[in-house]
């Protein structure tokens, strides 16, 4: 069997599971975590807006689905945190960039952004971040 079959990219992947076997994988990784000796010092989850969530859907027709990756934190302040970053997938499967759209004015789209103030071109397009931790943004 070759492994360069063309897979099939379905709008419906993903099944939904009781709340005993969400709750059952959520408090297993929470015991390996105390396991680990991290106590309650670790990222749980994030939080994404639906309208952030429904505008990566929208950023291109061709969109079938999003892809989660774990990511690591990189802002540098020494804390090991994980972090999701969020693609849209096209029905290929590929990951396709997020790209702000331009704003209309009379029917005319603005000149492209300028640069940021240090001198590098503004990146329109990429992935969903920056989630809302939990802890700190948990009932």
């Amino acid at each position: 069997m070759s492994t360069n079959a063309k897979k099939h990219y379905p709008r419906d992947a993903g099944e939904f599971i009781s709340l005993k076997d969400a709750d059952k994988m959520i408090n297993s990784f929470h015991e390996h975590q105390q396991q680990k000796g991290r106590g309650d010092k670790y990222t749980k989850a994030y939080f994404f807006g639906r309208d952030k969530i429904l505008e990566l859907l929208n950023c291109h027709e061709d969109i079938v689905g999003i892809r989660i990756y774990y990511g690591k934190d990189l802002d540098g302040d020494g804390i090991d945190d994980k972090k999701m970053v969020i693609y849209a997938v096209n029905k290929e499967g590929a990951n396709v960039p997020y790209k702000r759209p331009r704003p209309q004015v009379a029917g005319l789209s603005f000149a492209a952004p300028d640069p940021a103030p240090t001198g590098e071109p503004i990146d329109d397009g990429g992935a969903l971040d920056s989630g809302l931790p939990c802890p700190t943004y948990c009932p």
